[in-house]
């Protein structure tokens, strides 16, 4: 099952936990996983201009207002330019877009 959040801060890798924190357009905290010598995904992340949508191929574990995202999931960016996120979450359209993707 597939997964799309909207993520609208990157806020850095924390080398102690090994995770990457970020925050979504809902105001849950993300945090990626890694492992020692793979930080593939949050690298990866850390390149991107917020917001932007983040495409995973498992759900995040959810732990209150906490997503975690395991370091083996499989990630994606699409392409959609910074502006067009934004103008979408200006537009209050953020959760019919993520129902229309995910077909809830």
């Amino acid at each position: 099952m597939q997964s799309l959040l909207i993520i609208t801060e990157v806020l850095g890798y924390d080398d102690q936990a090994g995770c990457l924190h970020a925050l979504c357009h809902d105001g849950r905290q993300l945090q990626v996983q890694s492992e020692p010598g793979q930080r593939v995904n949050c690298d990866t992340l850390l390149a991107q201009r917020c917001p932007f949508f983040l495409l995973c191929d498992r759900p995040p574990e959810v732990l209150g207002d906490l997503l975690m995202l395991s370091p083996r999931a499989l990630i994606s960016v699409p392409p959609f330019s910074t502006e067009e996120v934004a103008a979408m979450l200006d537009s209050g359209q953020a959760e019919q877009v993520l129902e229309q993707v995910l077909g809830r």
